[in-house]
């Protein structure tokens, strides 16, 4: 159960990431500075967002508007959390609304009514995998492990190379996606 402090970072999270990507279509200078945020003249119409994911191990499906165009929907991010638990232990951890974002981005481009088949999630730093990072971004909801029936490890990867953000590796049946600096390995 998310605590109230959760739920205010959270909120003032979703706020100052919504508020500098308007405040960069005009010209503000953190938007210069971070050029990933910066928007077209005219700026988008404020859109909803929605992931069309399944759970590899235990087929849960979530499929769920977790963006209503102005705001991330608390219910549906704490769905995900749960969706996304670590199996081994079933904890579950605060997951990063931009890394929902990013699976967006990659499952639009991939195809918005397939879904994304999701591996690995949130990861209990109690319980690290052999071999993974010591302070794996799984460890603090900013990573997912994922694949793609249709396209599969390679295709997918080459899909979220081309949305160009985040953390992205390939392994032989599923690609790493995080919210953290953009790199490859």
């Amino acid at each position: 159960m998310r605590t109230h402090a959760q739920t205010s970072a959270l909120n003032r999270r979703a706020f100052l990431f919504g508020a500098s990507a308007a405040f960069g279509s005009l010209g503000a200078a953190p938007a210069a500075a971070l050029p990933f945020l910066r928007r077209a003249q005219q700026p988008e119409p404020a859109a909803t967002r929605s992931l069309l994911m399944v759970n590899q191990q235990t087929d849960e499906v979530f499929h769920e508007v977790y963006f209503n165009g102005q705001i991330y929907e608390l219910d549906a991010l704490e769905k995900f959390a749960h969706f996304a638990r670590d199996l081994r232990t079933g904890d579950t951890g605060h997951m990063d609304p931009q890394l929902l974002d990013l699976a967006f981005a990659i499952q639009q481009r991939a195809g918005a009514d397939e879904p994304l088949i999701l591996t690995h999630g949130f990861r209990s730093p109690k319980r690290n995998v052999r071999g993974g990072a010591s302070n794996s971004h799984h460890f603090h909801g900013e990573a997912l492990d994922i694949t793609h029936h249709r396209l599969g490890a390679r295709g997918l990867h080459e899909v979220a190379a081309s949305v160009g953000r985040g953390g992205l590796a390939r392994y032989s049946t599923f690609i790493h996606i995080d919210t953290g600096e953009t790199r490859t390995w």
